[in-house]
């Protein structure tokens, strides 16, 4: 077995309010920051886990994820899978 980590990047998914996204870009507006359109405010969780190999670490960290991390009604995921020096 092998380790391998994993970067889980969760947001709201499109057309969902994302209140505290709204709330930074008032805040940045009001200080001058006009270039910045939009923003989303969301987690970004680390993870280590023990795999056989790449592929298998992936579906861990999705069974993961979709299991216990993301609510699917309101959010969706990306992540990316590295092997462990």
């Amino acid at each position: 077995m092998k380790t391998y980590r994993a970067d889980i990047t969760i947001l709201p998914k499109d057309g969902v309010l994302d209140i505290q996204g709204k709330a930074v870009e008032k805040t940045l507006a009001a200080h001058g920051y006009d270039a910045v359109l939009e923003v989303r405010v969301g987690k970004f969780i680390r993870v280590a886990v023990e795999a056989a190999d790449e592929a298998d670490a992936g579906l861990k960290v999705r069974t993961v994820a979709e299991d216990l991390l993301v609510n699917d009604l309101v959010e969706s995921y990306t992540f990316a899978v590295e092997e462990r020096p």
